[in-house]
């Protein structure tokens, strides 16, 4: 199942060198997840891939090759229950955040909103200022769109993508000018990270 979502990650690209690039310390969670509150609606299952720690390499999109290059740049992404299991939160971190002042760190709080039938996102981060809203619902062809309500954005298609239980990747494609199609621009790849055994 294909899902959507948003992240801002054009001041990561630029804050890293060619290099691959990892985070530093403090950007672990590892610990608890938490849970659902009792009660919640079957929708709130929607965003599930993403709880737990994770590894993202940002790859572009090589169209004379017709795939995904080489990732150079490697950030966190964290997500977890929050609110007493009413929302989901994750964490953005990166690459190299922790160790390079240029590198920024954000968070998304996701709130369903079932009388809507959709999810409502705050997204905020260091190095921009304000807080984006999104919104977020499963579209008549299972994919789960994203728009961004404030502030406004070119336009861009956006969402998610389960290759498996531990490895997703967020998708952005951007409108070609001269043809109008959808295009392939860049892909998070996220693949669980291995956590310290505990002592």
């Amino acid at each position: 199942m294909k899902h959507v979502s948003v992240i801002f990650v054009a001041a990561a690209m630029l804050a890293a060198p060619a290099a691959a690039q990892v985070t530093g310390e403090g950007t672990v969670r590892c610990g608890d997840y938490g849970q659902p509150a009792e009660g919640m609606p079957e929708a709130f299952s929607q965003f599930a891939f993403i709880i737990g720690d994770f590894t993202v390499g940002i790859r572009q999109w090589d169209a004379e090759a017709g795939a995904w290059g080489e990732a150079p740049y490697f950030a966190r992404w964290n997500g977890y229950y929050g609110m007493g299991g009413r929302a989901i939160i994750d964490e953005w971190f990166d690459p190299g955040y922790g160790y390079r002042e240029q590198s920024g760190v954000g968070i998304n709080v996701r709130i369903y909103d079932e009388p809507a039938g959709l999810w409502k996102t705050a997204w905020q981060y260091s190095l921009t200022p304000g807080v984006s809203e999104l919104y977020q619902q499963v579209r008549d062809d299972g994919m789960l769109a994203l728009w961004q309500v404030y502030p406004e954005v070119p336009e861009q298609n956006v969402y998610f993508e389960e290759f498996s239980p531990d490895h997703w990747g967020r998708i952005t494609r951007l409108r070609d000018p001269e043809t109008g199609e959808w295009v392939n621009a860049t892909l998070l790849d996220a693949v669980r990270a291995a956590c310290p055994a505990a002592e």
